[in-house]
């Protein structure tokens, strides 16, 4: 079938198809402007949707890079407090085995001390068996030669009265004896001179006049009867345990503990909190024991005012118990190594101080000092001759066996580490610091002052060996608490005392050049110069 088509469909010079024609391109390009401008404009959003998201994905990079660097140190910090916790706990490890180290090396070194007085015991009672031998050997020939010189006095007695019977008899011996008178005379004139001069030269010497301190003899005196009634305290109980079975057990059981728990104090912070916590029981215990009760004023220095002087027996006594193990501890430990002697004082001094075992408020630590003016009467400036009996009583030179016909007395080097044990334990009683505590000081600083300045004041002629060591003991180990307490005033005594002091001996001795060796010790120690 044909198809008709306009004749005017190609014609271009119709004028409406060429108005079509035109309209038609006209549509068309603004249908391409259109999509174009769609194009472009979604190009335009595509590039700043790729921006934005160009833009998140840097902020997304720079957070997680922030992120990882927080992380990284929190493990840093994580790992530097981890390795800080190990660094403490092996310092705390290691510590505790220096310490635990240390112990061990303080055990030993008592059970070797323990030996050593087991072997010097054993050898001087090997000695004295020996000596007491031969003391009645020599009584014996002692006797037999009496006896000897007895018959032979009677003999020549017997002969001279036949010889005078004879002479009588005889009267060309009138001669005789009569020149024997005239000798004899002669004799007797002689040794009247002889005496006369000798008299003469005695009073062309000087006289030692003794110039001993009334009141520190008094004081002295004073403490020396505290120690005998303490004894009588001691035979009061024991009677009055008798008469109960009970009592007496656990008076025995308490006094044990007393001293079981001295003999473990050591040095180190802390380390004795078991045995004083032993030692507070046993006295709060003998506190809680109201009777049998005594005068507490024979136990005291200064007499009280009170009217009602009376307190429990038991406490009293087991404080003496606990006074008598604290000096045998400061001699045994404290005259072999000085600084061991500072922890026995601490306990000591705080058991004082508690109120519950003061009565009405003061401290009973006279019972405890009374024993050390027995046994060390030096640190009060008390003297003697070492060469006498009387002068070693005077001084606490410690008797073996006490004999008053002759007595047997310890060798200068046990009497020396004696003394060194008991200077050290009353610089380590007189020494606390009571400051920041809530108790009062049983037994204020004040006191080694007065026993320094006691010493340093004994006349020179009087001055002895063992002073010299008490006070090097003194001095030693506690000069920096001395500075402390009194500043430039213990530098001033500190002077007198290691540089003065030993040169008023009257002989150099090793004891005096050992405590003018300290200004040294201290200067190269302690950069203190005196």
């Amino acid at each position: 079938m044909e198809i008709m088509t306009s004749p005017y469909k190609n014609a271009a010079d119709s004028p409406s198809r060429q108005l079509l024609y035109e309209l038609s391109r006209l549509g068309i390009s603004n249908q391409e402007n259109f999509y174009a401008r769609l194009d472009r404009e979604s190009k335009e959003r595509e590039a700043v949707h790729r921006e934005a998201l160009a833009a998140a994905a840097a902020e997304h990079d720079r957070i997680r890079r922030n992120a990882e660097n927080e992380r990284e140190k929190l493990e840093l910090q994580l790992q530097a407090e981890q390795r800080r916790r190990e660094e403490e706990e092996r310092k705390e490890l290691e510590k505790i085995r220096q310490e635990r180290a240390e112990r061990e090396i303080a055990e030993k070194r008592r059970e070797i001390e323990r030996a050593k007085t087991a072997e010097l015991e054993a050898r001087r009672l090997d000695e004295a068996r020996r000596a007491a031998a031969a003391a009645a050997s020599a009584a014996k020939a002692d006797k037999e030669r009496r006896d000897a010189e007895a018959a032979e006095t009677a003999r020549q007695l017997k002969e001279a009265q036949d010889a005078r019977a004879r002479e009588k008899d005889e009267a060309k011996h009138a001669e005789k004896r009569a020149k024997d008178a005239a000798l004899l005379a002669q004799k007797k004139a002689n040794e009247q001179l002889d005496l006369q001069n000798s008299q003469a030269s005695l009073a062309a010497q000087p006289i030692r006049k003794p110039t001993r301190n009334p009141e520190r003899e008094a004081e002295h005196q004073r403490y020396v009867e505290i120690h005998q009634n303490l004894k009588k305290l001691r035979k009061f109980m024991m009677a009055e345990a008798q008469k109960q079975p009970a009592f007496k057990q656990r008076m025995g059981d308490l006094r044990r503990e007393i001293k079981k728990c001295v003999g473990q104090l050591i040095e180190g912070k802390g380390v004795n909190k078991v045995p004083l916590s032993q030692l507070m029981a046993v006295f709060r215990e003998a506190a809680q024991v109201p009777e049998p009760r005594v005068d507490v004023s024979l136990f005291l220095a200064s007499r009280p005012q009170q009217a009602d002087t009376q307190a429990p027996a038991l406490l009293l006594y087991l404080l003496n118990i606990l006074a008598k193990a604290v000096v045998s501890q400061f001699i045994d430990e404290g005259g072999v190594s000085p600084k061991s002697a500072d922890p026995v004082g601490i306990v000591a001094s705080h058991i004082f101080s508690i109120g519950e075992f003061r009565w009405q408020g003061l401290s009973l630590i006279d019972i405890l000092i009374a024993k050390m003016h027995v046994v060390c009467p030096v640190i009060w400036g008390i003297y003697g001759d070492e060469s006498t009996t009387e002068g070693k009583l005077r001084i606490g030179w410690w008797q073996e066996e006490k004999n008053t016909n002759s007595p047997t007395w310890v060798s200068s080097q046990e009497h020396n580490q004696r003394m060194t044990g008991l200077g050290a334990g009353f610089a380590a009683l007189a020494m606390r610091n009571y400051e920041k505590a809530k108790l009062d000081n049983p037994y204020p600083n004040v006191h080694y002052w007065k026993a320094l300045a006691a010493i340093i004041n004994v006349p020179p002629a009087e001055i002895t060996q063992t002073h010299f060591v008490v006070l090097k003991a003194m001095i030693e180990n506690y000069e920096t608490r001395f500075l402390e307490f009194y500043g430039d005033a213990a530098l001033a005594v500190l002077r007198v005392a290691l540089l003065e002091f030993p040169s008023r001996g009257q002989q150099q001795s090793v004891a005096a050049k050992a405590l003018a060796g300290l200004a040294d010790v201290f200067r190269l120690t302690k950069k203190l110069n005196l």
